[in-house]
């Protein structure tokens, strides 16, 4: 097996195996945005993905909009995990919270909830790589405040999150469908939808 690493704002590792289909990995690199977060601790759901995305091999659309991958190169990692653990990595770098993916490994519970579900996610015919989807993100009430005077009421507490639904379209350009540049283009689109993310868990 070889592998091979390119640097240009972003890193691709490519693995090759005899007799397969080339491998690619996407690793973006880190962003220079640094947020407080609402909450101290955030569970980014397992991510929803179009089947042609979810699948391993690399998909692009071609002239006519129809979505190909044969033949066309293999995701290193399953899709699903790989963009999960990459949102994740993205929100614990530029944000305070504590993030992590299911299943949930610290001892107390998160106090945030994060649920991505891409609808699109694909090298376009018109020289981009786009992804669009919806975000949600939120927060349990905490218990009320109780004080020892019986006559005294409770005080309610807002949730640290307060619920959001967020939509995102983002396209990175693309000036050539091959995979190394679809692998480049994916990655610096979930940068750039990590970053959106982060503001809005700022808020």
């Amino acid at each position: 097996m070889t592998f091979r690493f390119f640097a240009a704002g972003l890193a691709l590792l490519v693995l090759t195996a005899c007799g397969a289909e080339p491998q690619y990995l996407p690793e973006a690199a880190p962003s220079k945005l640094r947020v407080r977060a609402a909450v101290d601790t955030l569970l980014v759901q397992t991510v929803s993905l179009p089947t042609y995305a979810a699948d391993d091999k690399i998909s692009y659309q071609d002239a006519e909009g129809v979505v190909r991958s044969r033949n066309f190169g293999l995701w290193a990692d399953e899709p699903e995990r790989a963009t999960t653990l990459a949102m994740t990595r993205h929100l614990n770098a530029m944000t305070s919270a504590k993030v992590a993916s299911e299943p949930w490994p610290l001892p107390e519970p998160p106090t945030g909830v994060l649920d991505i579900r891409f609808e699109t996610m694909i090298a376009t015919n018109s020289n981009t790589f786009r992804i669009k989807g919806q975000y949600y993100m939120g927060s349990e009430i905490p218990d009320p405040i109780t004080y020892d005077d019986p006559d005294k009421e409770p005080k309610e507490l807002p949730a640290p999150l307060a619920d959001k639904v967020g939509l995102f379209d983002i396209a990175i350009p693309l000036p050539e469908a091959t995979p190394a540049a679809i692998t480049r283009a994916q990655a610096a689109a979930l940068t750039a939808l990590a970053e959106r993310i982060a503001r809005d868990l700022s808020r």
